[in-house]
């Protein structure tokens, strides 16, 4: 199992969604779970971003990384805002 470490930005992302949406607060923390048992199968994203990964849940995107053992969770925002 890896390790989580979190951005500033994404506790702030996840504070608001906690108070806002509690369904989409419990499918993140479920594909958060899922994410740091075995990251490395979801989709690489490409050019500027090619350290990243990302997964869609709704319309919305979480981009983490993975370096050695943890993985960095980077943000959590709609997909329009996300690229």
């Amino acid at each position: 199992m890896y390790e989580a470490a979190f951005s500033d930005e994404f506790r702030k992302e996840l504070k608001k969604l906690k108070d806002r949406d509690k369904v989409m607060y419990e499918r993140l923390q479920k594909k958060i779970r899922d994410i740091l048992l075995e990251p490395t199968h979801l989709k690489y994203l490409r050019n500027v971003l090619k350290n990243e990964q990302r997964v869609q849940l709704g319309p919305f995107v979480l981009k983490f990384s993975v370096k050695e053992n943890k993985v960095y969770f980077i943000t959590f925002t709609h997909h329009d805002f996300a690229y």
